[in-house]
């Protein structure tokens, strides 16, 4: 390194005392190379070219994983950029370096994460529960990615993929881990048959029209709400179905026995309910539900996984779309997927600031 040494005032924000603002300032030794331009020294307090403390860091990411950007921008007197940037910060220094190690039994998942269907793929350690994988998209490619970063001896590791049903996920998983068992997690399996169940009521609410058809519209919540965690409310708006509609009251009905199959413990009694079940479904003649029984013959030994691994996917994968969706509501202003993935990361990975 060339040019001469000089000493400059720098100063750093520290978290306040009572209602005082506090600062660190020192003087810090500087030169420029002809190579790599301006260097700076480094001090131990605060990492890189920051201009807060890192005991100030670990402050602010501590309050935005359990509330909002908004709340530590008022808590700290901070603007949204800069909580961002904390963020960013932290997560590269707390981040666990061996996420993508002894990986058993993954969940892979994709996400909205703006207008116009711009998607993310997110992978979760099942064991650990933990984000261990983010990357932008969600087709084939994206999650071949993760596959290509994790390498031969690790990929031989994964013996459980729980996923949707797309059909880019699958061919990944067949094309990088072939001897993985793909199970289809129980949340958009179930997904999958509310849907069909609200598609009959708008046909029904279609159908029916006017002053009449009215009151299946306040149905909806009624129907798609678990059948064990029904209110009194929830009970007369199923009645009004039973006693209006034939069509959405099987309909209706069949959803509630769809729910007795999570109730099973054994494979084989499931397979045995799927076939009973399917095959009501299909001489029902309401399509939606002869759809998606034809789905669920489809990927039939995929569902049928989840029994075979009911303590590793049952679980996890139904919280974790969650914790992530509400994580990128508190991301809403980052301008930048990877201001994105480290929210991500900082809220379900388990990141310990202490």
């Amino acid at each position: 390194m060339g040019g001469a040494v000089r000493s400059t005032q720098h100063q750093w924000r520290h978290f306040d005392i009572f209602t005082a603002s506090c600062y660190l300032v020192a003087d810090i030794r500087e030169a420029r190379c002809p190579k790599h331009g301006r260097r700076v020294e480094s001090v131990p307090w605060a990492h890189g070219r920051a201009k807060h403390t890192k005991l100030f860091d670990s402050r602010v990411a501590s309050l935005v994983q359990v509330a909002d950007k908004s709340a530590a921008s008022r808590m700290f007197d901070i603007s949204w950029r800069t909580v961002g940037r904390v963020v960013k910060r932290v997560v590269e220094a707390f981040l666990p370096t061996d996420l993508l190690d002894g990986l058993d039994a993954i969940g892979v998942d994709e996400t909205s994460y703006k207008r116009k269907h711009q998607f993310i793929t997110v992978v979760t350690d099942l064991l650990t529960g933990r984000v261990v994988w983010v990357g932008e998209g969600k087709s084939a490619k994206t999650l071949g990615s993760f596959f290509e970063q994790l390498g031969p001896k690790r990929r031989e590791s994964i013996s459980v993929v729980c996923m949707d049903m797309s059909a880019a996920f699958k061919s990944a998983v067949e094309e990088w881990i072939p001897d993985a068992d793909i199970v289809y997690d129980r949340f958009h399996v179930v997904k999958l048959l509310l849907d069909a169940i609200d598609e009959v009521r708008r046909a029904a609410c279609r159908e029916t029209g006017g002053v009449a058809g009215h009151p299946l519209k306040n149905t909806r919540f009624a129907l798609l709400r678990n059948p064990k965690h029904l209110r009194p409310k929830d009970e007369e708006a199923i009645a009004l179905v039973q006693s209006t509609n034939r069509r959405l009251a099987r309909a209706y009905e069949l959803r509630v026995s769809f729910e007795d199959l999570w109730d099973l413990d054994d494979e084989e009694d499931a397979r045995k309910f799927l076939a009973h079940w399917t095959r009501s479904a299909l001489q029902s003649r309401i399509e939606p539900l002869r759809k998606f029984a034809r789905t669920v013959r489809k990927h039939l030994e995929g569902i049928l996984g989840f029994f075979r691994y009911w303590r590793q996917t049952s679980g996890p994968i139904e919280g974790m779309n969650n914790k992530i969706k509400l994580a990128i509501h508190r991301a809403y202003g980052f301008h930048s997927l990877t201001a994105l993935t480290a929210m991500i990361h900082l809220c379900c990975s388990k990141i310990r600031l202490d």
